[in-house]
């Protein structure tokens, strides 16, 4: 299913996220927009995902979403990387199709991740003593995805994948409500630097 760049409607313009539909039932209105009332911009857009088969629909914006819900805040987080501890686990870039399934049920429930269908570019999975332990993904010079595949393994995870990075500044996004990915950021000393956007939920 397509992403609609811009819909409009009666009471403004919004860019929909429709692409997770098949996969999580969740769409996502980005608000462009408003010149006659909110709650109708909103109303008209969630029930046309809803009519693509949407079962939950979340906003944001600029806009004064105080009506509604917080569903997920994604905040910028970093640290150098000179501070992270060493790891035995190793990060191993990957085009195995595989990769892209156990990211999926890795993610499946995390807030405001985003669902692949095939391998992205700069995949890795993390391996300690040749097991799978972890994967990931580095975007931009940036952490864009950490999971841990067994147990107990998001640190090495994560300090396997981080060491991967040519920058000496680590950078990545969590939402708040990822209470395991939290508690692991805040053990480590990342920062919690500006709140990148805040979904709310609208259905």
């Amino acid at each position: 299913m397509k992403d609609l760049p811009l819909f409009p409607c009666a009471d403004g313009m919004a860019s929909l996220v429709l692409s997770e539909i098949p996969y999580k039932r969740e769409a996502y209105i980005l608000v462009r927009s408003v010149y006659g009332s909110l709650d109708g911009l909103l109303r008209d857009c969630a029930a046309f995902c809803r009519s693509a088969g949407a079962e939950q629909v979340y906003a944001g914006g600029e806009q004064d979403f105080s009506a509604y819900p917080v569903y997920a805040r994604l905040v910028e987080r970093s640290l150098d990387k000179a501070k992270l501890p060493e790891t035995e686990a190793k990060a191993v870039l990957t085009t195995d199709p595989e990769w892209t399934e156990l990211y999926n049920r890795s993610f499946r429930r995390v807030h405001g991740a985003k669902t692949y269908r095939s391998t992205p570019e700069n995949a890795y999975f993390v391996l300690e003593k040749g097991q799978r332990i972890g994967l990931g993904q580095l975007i931009d010079n940036e952490l864009a995805a950490v999971a841990s595949l067994s147990p107990g393994c998001g640190e090495k995870s994560l300090l396997a994948l981080a060491r991967e990075l040519p920058v000496e500044k680590i950078r990545l996004l969590c939402a708040e409500e990822n209470a395991p990915a939290t508690r692991l950021y805040d053990r480590l000393g990342f920062s919690r630097d500006r709140v990148k956007r805040i979904w709310y939920k609208v259905l």
